[in-house]
């Protein structure tokens, strides 16, 4: 029996149907058939052990964004999680409630110092979890620092819709986040990293994360300057020399710009170089190009001529003219591809721009490359899509076919109303079945509009050890008809070996309906870990601030009752009370679940692992090998030569080839990766230790980094068995400036 959450449309008569549709609904994933793990996977809760920050399976807190770690920790946060500052007004008490205006009201100056400690509660929502010890503790949010453009005021720094990615050292940079909420959705400018060896030495279980951190204390957080402008929904693209390229996001009301009009989109590509990076003097490794005026890009591509705003919409003048062309996506899945160039999809996110007759949806199908020659950006048109641009299709690089594919997604929408209960249900943009491929070696596009079995969006594609890749999570709808079952994509080959395309399959179904804003990261020992997911927007019933406490030997646990968590929309805004038990799903899920792929049932409990690295003399010696924290990590560069040990080999194997693959750590939002980097690594068995009892060798030769297009990063380096299971990942880095780790 298969998961997917049937619906009635409204105005059609339901009486005891409506009523069947709801219990199975409600019911379906705890009515699927158990089927075999080896075939079909397996879930488990994540119920954390009880002396960390979780209360039972409750971590307590939403994750809209999720990050491996190179400790193979996971890093969430959600900063103040699209929730409503109460009280609030909802149907059916309000036959016509007005929409909550969020947290940060711009009229009620929020930044203002003397609400600094009330700012930090509201915002202060972020976790870590050891998958190898089952702990999860909630750790401090950033610190703000004081903004030197406004007297008397700090800069905000709300991680909720933040860009983050990986620095070629682990640590991760958060870009931007949330200004405001109304008079509508804006943009900040401050940008944090988040030191990974620092938070290993931090024993959180006696660290008081409620209370804002005094200075020098345990804090992984270090403020690494401003961007030019305000970002809200951006993308951080890695580069081959180490930076990190910013596309996309809203600007803010950023001093010294014209007021920011509705929906206004940042125009600067923004660079930043950790080579140059310095504490105490943050804006030395930032660089801004604007590239509004920029011949054959989004900012001077002709699309809407004449625009007609939305009626109620601020949109100046100035709003009007840029209407008239396209413009950066809101978190814009851009690749870099092998040639050097950045090639952009155009998925992303529209719906954020959604008005009433989606008048601000850009319709496009066109597409661009970008050339980046040190701070200098050119743009190229790339060849247009065979349909409009959707919002949230996940996206990838597959291995297997050398294309970009794109999965799912919105066509523009205002949205869909659905009846249930006699009322008016807001679903939002419904998702599609779709499958769009990009040809890299051709540059042409392929679409197949019936790839998948049902609609599908906010949804992330995940590419696994195995070359196969496993769709997981997301709905129907962006806040309805949750779908539960991943498909795994098994690559099939023809007698010349030759790729010919995917085998789908099924998996077993979760139990936790995932919707907008849920997350899902490959762990490193090839489970998969899910987390998150909105049905609409949460209420803060209280901002009380903690006492401070001394003497702490277990953390203290988060005030469940301080958010409303039975709310959903009626109109895309406005906000409905559940009616306990008949929706059924929570405006926020706080639970985590992990699905192991069906690889890690092959041959019962064995399993091979990579016993240790060794680099054979090199031209120039380096510290290639590192203990930290009882943790060995291994720095690898371009054109060595290194034998890897294994142990827990199979004794027997079939005509099946092992393989050496690394896959970039997963940096997870919004339903797509924008750091996932799969690289196969050719290797030789060494011949002189043939397998003796399930112990060999293999010879590796790495490949050239620029001319393979590997960004310099952490990384995790698996070892797949001839009969198709991966071993634990072991985590390199790949770096060939950094002289150790």
């Amino acid at each position: 029996m298969h998961s997917k959450r049937y619906f009635i449309q409204k105005n059609k008569e339901c009486n005891a149907m409506q009523f069947l549709v709801i219990v199975t609904s409600l019911f379906a994933p705890f009515l699927a058939v158990k089927s075999d793990s080896s075939i079909y996977g397996s879930w488990e809760p994540v119920i954390p052990r009880s002396d960390g920050g979780a209360v039972g399976q409750s971590l307590g807190m939403q994750t809209v964004h999720s990050v491996l770690l190179p400790s193979g920790k996971v890093l969430m946060t959600s900063g103040s999680s699209w929730r409503n500052l109460g009280p609030v007004e909802f149907y059916p008490d309000f036959p016509n409630p007005k929409a909550g205006r969020g947290i940060w009201n711009k009229d009620q100056d929020p930044f203002h110092n003397s609400k600094l400690d009330e700012y930090y509660q509201l915002v202060n929502n972020a976790g870590v979890y050891d998958p190898k010890e089952n702990t999860f503790y909630r750790i401090s949010h950033p610190t703000p620092v004081d903004d030197p453009l406004v007297k008397d005021h700090f800069a905000p720094n709300d991680l909720f819709c933040t860009g983050h990615q990986h620095l070629p050292d682990g640590n991760i940079l958060f870009a931007g986040g949330t200004q405001y909420y109304y008079p509508y959705r804006t943009g900040h400018r401050a940008t944090y990293i988040f030191d990974w060896k620092k938070e290993l030495n931090i024993t959180w279980s006696t660290v008081d994360w409620r209370l804002i951190p005094e200075p020098l204390a345990e804090n992984p957080w270090i403020f690494s300057g401003f961007m030019e402008r305000g970002r809200w929904y951006t993308s951080l693209v890695p580069l081959l020399d180490g930076r990190l390229a910013l596309f996309g996001g809203y600007v803010g009301f950023d001093v010294g710009y014209p007021e920011m009009y509705q929906f206004e989109t940042n125009s600067l590509v923004e660079f930043f170089d950790p080579s140059l990076f310095e504490t105490n003097n943050t804006q030395a490794a930032w660089t801004a190009v604007d590239v509004k005026a920029s011949p054959n890009g989004p900012f001077t591509s002709l699309i809407n001529q004449p625009f007609q705003p939305t009626p109620g919409v601020n949109c100046d003048d100035r709003c009007k003219l840029d209407n008239q062309y396209d413009v950066f996506k809101l978190y814009p899945e851009n690749y870099l591809l092998d040639d050097g160039r950045i090639f952009m999809t155009r998925e992303g996110d529209w719906v954020s721009m959604r008005t009433s007759d989606t008048a601000h949806m850009r319709r496009t199908n066109r597409t661009y490359f970008v050339t980046i020659k040190e701070t200098k950006i050119t743009f190229k048109p790339g060849p247009s899509r065979l349909d409009e641009a959707t919002s949230y299709g996940t996206s990838f690089l597959d291995p297997n076919s050398q294309s970009i594919m794109i999965l799912g997604g919105q066509p523009t929408s205002s949205g869909t109303f659905l009846y249930q209960q006699k009322e008016n249900y807001y679903a939002g943009g419904r998702g599609s079945r779709k499958l769009e491929q990009f040809h890299l070696s051709s540059e042409h596009w392929t679409i197949d509009r019936n790839f998948l079995d049902e609609d599908r969006t906010m949804h992330s594609a995940l590419i696994l050890p195995t070359r196969q890749v496993l769709i997981i999570n997301g709905a129907n709808y962006d806040f309805y008809g949750p779908i539960f079952y991943p498909i795994l994509l098994t690559p099939r080959y023809n007698d010349q070996n030759a790729f010919i395309g995917y085998r789908k399959q099924r998996m077993n179904v979760g139990v936790q309906p995932r919707l907008y804003h849920n997350t899902a990261i490959l762990l490193p020992d090839g489970r998969i870990w899910i987390s998150g997911g909105n049905s609409a927007r949460a209420t803060v019933r209280n901002t009380i601030i903690p006492q401070q406490q001394t003497n702490i030997t277990q953390q203290p646990k988060p005030n469940l009752d301080s958010v409303d968590l039975d709310m959903y929309f009626i109109d895309d805004g406005p906000l409905g009370r559940h009616q306990k038990g008949m929706l059924g799903v929570p405006t926020e899920i706080w639970a985590a679940e992990i699905f192991s792929p069906p690889y890690l049932f092959i041959d019962g409990n064995r399993r091979a692992s990579i016993r240790d690295i060794q680099l054979l003399t090199p031209p120039k010696a380096y510290n290639y090998k590192s203990v930290i924290h009882e943790k060995t990590y291994y720095l690898l560069k371009s054109n060595k030569n290194y034998n890897i040990i294994l142990d827990g080999l199979p004794m027997r194997c079939g005509k099946s080839i092992a393989s050496l693959v690394m896959i970039k750590l997963p940096s997870n939002t919004h339903g797509w990766d924008g750091g996932q980097k799969f690289v196969e690594l050719p290797y030789t068995v060494v011949p002189s230790n043939a397998i003796n009892n399930g112990t060999g060798q293999i010879h590796l030769r790495t490949p050239n980094a620029q001319t393979a297009n590997i960004p310099p990063a952490f990384y995790m380096l698996f070892y797949v068995d001839c009969k198709g299971k991966p071993s634990e990942a072991q985590m390199v880095r790949f770096d060939d400036r950094a002289q150790e780790l």
